[in-house]
């Protein structure tokens, strides 16, 4: 409660000198209907809505206002279910969506606290878009409501929940996307420049026609950051699909989604986006490319891909499409159900390395680069056998399937690409694979997050006594060399009790 309170304050304080004559117009009590409260209602007022039914299809009209039921005091899950937007009986049908914002409005048109329900999509030609919300040249802020229900099932309606077109940048956060029908754009549909944020949505049981159960982006490159995107359904890409985007798509769950055909999880086509730090896990394609199908040249980088399926073509990823050169690092692919663990389409030469690809069920590699999944070249910076583009094919050790965090005697840690910056408060020599770094103090040889002269006992022990050795490995490595031997415990030493410098990366 404090927390949306604070938003709500947040929101005021946006509007600055206009709050001196901003006002809150209550529906009903003041106006019978949402929209007549719109109509009354200037920059920088607030239109809050008590609990109840609505049935109509509203429309900001360009004003910088808030439209908010209680839910922004009380932060009441039962309020947010009970005011309720249902835009199924529309005046026109050509302007059918629950919510429209079409005028221009900015960051300072704000939708909280609702149930958007029933809305059946705004004409522009050639199609009907957004259902439930529809931002067409506008940037509001969608933020706390749930968006369900909202199903028409032909070939001219996108973005069954909300859709935004044309550079329209909406901030849409912290919402509940479910259970929405339409052509494309199950859940969310951007496209032609609407290169907004959507962030900390959950995006569930949507479905389509065709092409992105979840989270479309066609020629639109919005930050999909931290949503977790569940149980979508669509013929391709059910979880999210993207073309001719330059997104970046980071820290989302893209789990249990389920094509008919291709990209259960993800499909990139002919684009360039960054995907990192994903969990992509238990999605479903019959045909190809379970996890991620790559028709592109995106950096696919720390991500976990873990339990898909697909054909043969592709378990976990998929890499596809002439000329493309995708860039797949630092990743752990694991454990497909069925299908490789990354296949390649002949004749491509992606970059594939530091990557751990074990335990898929049809192979692990096929039709890659030569020398890539060769684990008779030599070792990684943990000694583990590795081909000559550092991938290896082990164990990665989750400590479980739900965060997919790695134990500490994992052989993904330390072993991604070196050249990769690692935050001196994750510590650890040098970048993971996996989407999580694993949190060690170099120099707490034992592992009890203090540097004490007890690491130099346990150093000591482990060198020359057959004492365990330290989880993770490299937490003893004081010198950064890579190796762990007396000078390690010399420099650990100097640091104790002779003023020297800090053990590397402490």
């Amino acid at each position: 409660m404090r927390y949306l309170t604070t938003i709500f304050c947040a929101i005021l304080v946006a509007f600055g000198f206009q709050q001196i004559e901003a006002k809150i117009l209550h529906v009903p009590a003041d106006s019978a209907t949402i929209q007549g409260g719109i109509n009354g209602a200037s920059n920088g007022d607030t239109v809050l809505v008590a609990r109840g039914i609505y049935y109509e299809n509203i429309n900001f009209l360009g004003k910088g206002i808030v439209v908010a039921s209680n839910f922004i005091f009380d932060g009441d899950s039962v309020t947010l279910d009970s005011t309720i937007i249902d835009g199924g009986n529309p005046i026109n049908p050509d302007t059918g969506s629950a919510v429209i914002f079409t005028n221009g409005e900015n960051a300072n048109s704000v939708l909280i606290g609702f149930t958007i329900q029933n809305g059946t999509g705004t004409f522009h030609d050639p199609y009907y878009y957004g259902c439930g919300i529809y931002c067409c040249y506008s940037s509001p802020r969608i933020i706390h409501n749930i968006i369900h229900s909202n199903q028409v099932e032909d070939d001219y309606h996108l973005g069954g929940g909300i859709a935004c077109i044309y550079s329209s940048l909406p901030i849409i956060s912290e919402n509940i996307i479910r259970e929405n029908i339409a052509y494309v754009g199950g859940g969310i549909y951007c496209a032609f420049g609407s290169d907004g944020t959507i962030e900390k949505n959950i995006v569930a049981a949507n479905s389509v026609i065709h092409e992105g159960g979840g989270i479309h982006c066609q020629r639109a490159s919005p930050l999909i950051d931290s949503n977790i995107v569940v149980e979508n359904q669509a013929t391709c890409a059910a979880g999210i699909f993207v073309y001719m985007c330059s997104s970046l798509i980071s820290h989302n769950i893209v789990k249990r989604n389920s094509a008919t055909r291709s990209g259960g999880g993800m499909l990139i086509e002919e684009a360039d986006p960054t995907v990192e730090g994903n969990l992509i896990c238990e999605n479903v394609a019959p045909d190809k490319a379970g996890g991620i199908y790559c028709w592109g040249t995106p950096l696919i980088i720390n991500n976990v891909v873990d339990r898909n399926s697909a054909g043969t073509l592709g378990g976990g990823i998929l890499i596809a499409g002439y000329s493309r050169v995708p860039i797949v690092e630092n990743n752990i692919i694991s454990n497909s159900l069925d299908g490789v663990g990354i296949y390649c389409y002949e004749h491509l030469t992606p970059t594939i390395l530091y990557n751990d690809v074990w335990n898929n069920l049809d192979g692990n590699f096929l039709n890659c680069p030569p020398g890539v999944g060769d684990t008779t070249w030599g070792t990684n910076f943990n000694g583990a056998p590795c081909d000559s583009f550092y991938n290896i094919t082990r164990d990665p050790r989750f400590a479980d399937i739900i965060n997919f965090e790695i134990l500490c005697n994992s052989p993904c840690i330390d072993a991604g690409d070196s050249s990769y910056y690692v935050h001196i408060d994750s510590g650890g020599c040098r970048i993971d694979m996996g989407a999580y770094e694993y949190p060690y103090i170099l120099g707490n040889a034992n592992g009890d997050s203090v540097i004490n002269s007890a690491d130099i006992v346990f150093s000591i022990n482990y060198l020359f006594r057959n004492g365990p050795p330290p989880c993770p490995y490299h937490a003893a490595d004081t010198n950064c060399d890579g190796l762990i031997n007396s000078a390690d415990a010399v420099c650990l030493i100097d640091y104790l009790f002779k003023g020297g410098p800090l053990p590397c990366g402490f």
